[in-house]
């Protein structure tokens, strides 16, 4: 395991964007703390108003990266956004 630095932002396509929250995340890769994230910080009401997630990870190799809502439920487990 190795502790990870995730920020979560949500960003909306007229440039909006909103950190909803962070920390230090323990996981075997960075993709495993930004689901960790995610799990933690997402707001399902956020999706209904038309905003993707993004993260800010510590890791040089991961940086600034975001993902549309629809590859996130395809890759999350459904529970998250009961």
């Amino acid at each position: 395991m190795h502790a990870f630095l995730v920020d979560v932002f949500a960003i909306h396509p007229r440039g909006q964007e909103q950190h909803l929250g962070g920390g230090i995340f323990h996981a075997a890769t960075s993709d495993e703390a930004e689901e960790l994230a995610t799990q933690e910080f997402w707001q399902s009401r956020l999706t209904d108003q038309g905003y993707d997630i993004g993260f800010r990870t510590d890791q040089p190799d991961t940086g600034w990266k975001v993902m549309s809502l629809e590859s996130l439920q395809a890759f999350m487990p459904r529970q998250a956004y009961a």
